[in-house]
């Protein structure tokens, strides 16, 4: 066994006797001289292993370990959600120089209603313009019962056209009446609103609020759509 050999084997087993270490071990002072190296240092090594533990450590341990927990900083609920409130008004003070307020706390949602009227009637009035169908009381509450409303009395107004219509988010009741100045338009919608009017170069109309619904009135410049509104809403009753 060369010294090499001799070296390797010590060092991973040095507790091995065997017939190669004892010769090698016999034939080298060196070899001899590093084997009672190895072996004092491995045991120094079971010696420093052997270090007694105290009987209490674990509970020292846990008693440490409980001890850095209440040092760590939780924010509270209350903490949170007043830094959440100071990030929103921080942002609130950055925004507020590129808003235009005008426009904030214009009516969208009614806005709107009277902008989908608009659209719809211009949209539907050639298709419509040569219609007739004479609807009577019983099919107008038929087309008012899904908007939980019906009329309970004579209709004060001629009807060429009944129908159901998308109307923006939501479906509506669609009718076209004859008014005194030409047809009128007139949608009921289970949208909310406020008391609103509108109107283009050619047409005018209003919104109604019916509750939790709405009435929206188109017609020519030069018809009363106040009036009209007034007599419907006068015959039409929550179901």
């Amino acid at each position: 066994m060369d010294e090499l050999e001799f070296r390797r084997r010590v060092l991973t087993e040095p507790n091995v006797r065997d017939a190669d270490i004892m010769d090698a071990t016999r034939a080298s002072e060196a070899n001899e001289k590093f084997l009672d190296d190895v072996l004092d240092l491995d045991k120094k090594i079971n010696e420093a292993m052997k270090i007694d533990v105290p009987d209490d450590l674990a509970d020292r341990i846990l008693l440490n370990q409980a001890v850095e927990e209440t040092k760590v900083v939780r924010p509270t609920f209350t903490k949170r959600m007043m830094s959440m409130a100071a990030s929103v008004a921080f942002m609130a003070g950055l925004l507020a120089g590129q808003i235009n307020w005008g426009n904030v706390f214009v009516p969208q949602a009614q806005a709107s209603l009277g902008v989908t009227a608009l659209e719809y009637f211009y949209g539907e009035k050639d298709f419509i313009a040569s219609l007739d169908e004479s609807s009577s009381i019983e099919q107008i509450n038929a087309k008012l019962t899904p908007f939980h409303y019906q009329v309970d009395s004579q209709f004060p107004y001629h009807v060429y056209y009944l129908n159901h219509c998308s109307f923006g988010t939501s479906n509506a009741f669609h009718a076209v009446l004859r008014g005194e100045h030409g047809r009128v338009t007139v949608f009921i919608t289970n949208q909310p609103s406020e008391d609103e009017t509108f109107n283009d170069d050619k047409m005018k109309g209003m919104v109604v609020p019916l509750e939790n619904s709405s009435m929206i009135i188109v017609a020519h410049l030069n018809e009363d759509v106040a009036k009209i509104a007034e007599n419907i809403e006068y015959i039409l009753k929550p179901m």
